[in-house]
């Protein structure tokens, strides 16, 4: 057996960081979205005709915490597909007038929005990272108004229909945090999130619902 020298360690354990570093570089962290929150707030309501739990917590010192968990009626890959069809994001998004990709791959995307505020177009550039068909994590962030992270979780169901087997469902579970860089009425903040959560919930959960042109064909 070749034994190497201390110098050739000392460069190993170097090479094997900077590896670590790169592969860690991109990872956007997201672990303190997972619930529970402290002192959050849970509510159940009804977004059109469909059941939602909404969670919230405000802090002046953490931020604005919000998330929205709620039931599509398709599977795990056909929820997966359609939550990254980012061509959809101007229609079912409030206030988005255009996308542009920076940069893409299956797993990491670069995503640009021109998002229209009262008067006034702000260009949004998001990262997005994601583990198929499990999480998608992403981040924004401004050094004149502050960062924003979310983590979507999508699960098969925990609700079995009645004699067993698969649902055909999937429990989805969109979570996101503000923290402004300057002080804001967070309540003020904390309304139109929740405004614009909860009609992005709606439009997708309507999208999932309505037969996609494949199965329209089919049935004729």
């Amino acid at each position: 057996m070749t034994r190497m020298k201390p110098r050739a360690w000392m460069w190993v354990g170097l090479l094997i960081l900077a590896d670590h570093a790169a592969a860690s570089a991109w990872t956007i962290d997201t672990t303190f979205l997972t619930p529970p929150w402290p002192k959050q707030v849970v509510r159940e309501l009804e977004v059109g005709r469909y059941p939602v739990l909404w969670r919230q917590r405000v802090s002046r010192r953490d931020g604005l915490f919000t998330a929205v968990r709620f039931e599509a009626p398709l599977g795990r890959q056909a929820v997966w597909e359609r939550a990254n069809d980012y061509s959809d994001v101007g229609r079912m998004t409030p206030g988005v007038t255009a996308v542009r990709f920076l940069e893409q791959s299956p797993t990491r995307q670069v995503i640009q929005l021109d998002v229209k505020v009262l008067w006034k177009t702000l260009q949004l550039t998001f990262e997005v990272e994601q583990e198929p068909p499990r999480e998608i994590r992403f981040r924004w962030a401004d050094q004149a108004f502050g960062e924003i992270r979310g983590l979507c979780v999508f699960d098969d169901s925990p609700l079995p229909p009645t004699g067993g087997g698969s649902s055909g469902k999937t429990a989805i579970e969109l979570a996101t945090w503000f923290k402004p860089s300057r002080p804001v009425p967070l309540g003020l903040l904390l309304v139109v999130e929740r405004i614009a959560l909860l009609q992005a919930t709606k439009s997708f959960l309507d999208a999932c619902a309505r037969p996609t042109s494949q199965s329209v064909v089919s049935s004729q």
